[in-house]
């Protein structure tokens, strides 16, 4: 994020580790794929989901494209750049715009009400408030390695560490790490690429394993949710359809 990086928070260790459950979840999924090009970015919007490509134009030079996927007509559509802006970040998107710079690299979700977290790859994190206005801003890395993508929990947060094979808590407001599921020598998770939080689970995709596998909030209990051929991506709900980004296109479920 251009001009707002502060300090370098780097993990403490973690009190409270999980093991993963072994009671396992095989059931067989119907597919339908419904994007078959390569995308930057999918986000979820009132009539399904909104992805963002990218065409190489030639003499380094490319043009950023957004449509947006109604599962209801099941059929796509152009859409604009402020429109996937602002289903992205919410109401104060042309600030944090303004900011960041780079808006499709990076996750964001909505935290504490009406603010908006956000993570890119490299561990640099955001928060902003409603109007927009950045109240804070700091790298996280865990044992050295970058956080990536990010779902909101509460006053924390919950991000992935694909190199630890791990999942992270993050107080903002205490500026610590909370809690650490998984681990390298764990098999709860497998180069996790992202998560996603739907009631009182976390939805983790996995490169590595090809599984989502989730964690209940409750008891920290981690168990397979679907398992697919090929690496996960991104796993999102939209219009009550689930929807699945893996290597080879999106899909609903």
């Amino acid at each position: 994020m251009t001009g707002l990086r502060a300090h370098r928070f780097r993990a403490q260790q973690p009190y409270r580790y999980f093991c993963v459950s072994p009671f396992y979840i095989y059931s067989v999924i119907k597919m339908k794929k419904i994007v078959d090009c390569d995308i930057v970015d999918i986000i979820p919007f009132s009539c399904g989901v909104i992805f963002s490509k990218m065409d190489m134009l030639g003499e380094g030079k490319c043009k950023v494209s957004f449509y947006g996927f109604d599962v209801k007509k099941m059929r796509s559509a152009p859409v604009t750049r402020s429109v996937y802006m602002l289903n992205k970040f919410g109401n104060g998107y042309k600030r944090i715009v303004d900011a960041i710079g780079d808006y499709l690299n990076c996750d964001a979700d909505a935290f504490m009400g009406n603010g908006t977290v956000l993570v890119y790859p490299t561990g640099e994190t955001g928060v902003f408030d409603y109007e927009g206005k950045n109240t804070w801003v700091g790298d996280l890395l865990y044992h050295d390695c970058p956080v990536q993508d990010v779902a909101a929990d509460g006053n924390q947060i919950w991000c992935t560490v694909p190199d630890q094979n791990a999942i992270i808590s993050y107080s903002i407001a205490h500026k610590k790490f909370y809690m650490r599921i998984g681990g390298e020598n764990s098999t709860a998770f497998s180069m996790p690429t992202s998560l996603v939080k739907y009631g009182d689970e976390l939805f983790v995709c996995n490169a590595g394993s090809y599984k989502i596998r989730t964690v209940n909030l409750k008891d920290y209990a981690v168990r397979d949710f679907r398992t697919f051929d090929e690496p996960v991506r991104r796993y999102l709900r939209a219009c009550g359809k689930e929807i699945v980004q893996l290597d080879s296109g999106v899909y609903i479920l």
